[in-house]
């Protein structure tokens, strides 16, 4: 597991500090993650929030793109979502 942030290294290191968060948080660096995946917002240099779950194929199986930053899905259906992406 990991995420993808258009943020600076030193804010997504204090982000992962203040949540305890143990998976690597890695910089989109000129936005090309962003970009390659269709979640760039146009005008602006920040990705709209967007969850993609792909498996060890390397294919997309689950993916929700919000259209704010509050519309994300829960804890629990992203775990539901990485388990099943796992185990297929």
């Amino acid at each position: 597991m990991a995420a993808i942030s258009v943020d600076e290294v030193e804010e997504s290191v204090t982000l992962a500090n203040k949540l305890s968060i143990t998976f690597p948080l890695l910089h989109d660096v000129d936005l090309k993650v962003a970009l390659a995946y269709g979640v760039a917002m146009q005008g602006d240099e920040i990705a709209v929030p967007a969850v993609f779950v792909v498996n060890t194929a390397k294919r997309i199986t689950y993916q929700h793109v919000g259209e704010s930053v509050m519309d994300r899905p829960s804890a629990s259906t992203l775990l539901d979502m990485a388990r099943a992406a796992k185990s297929g």
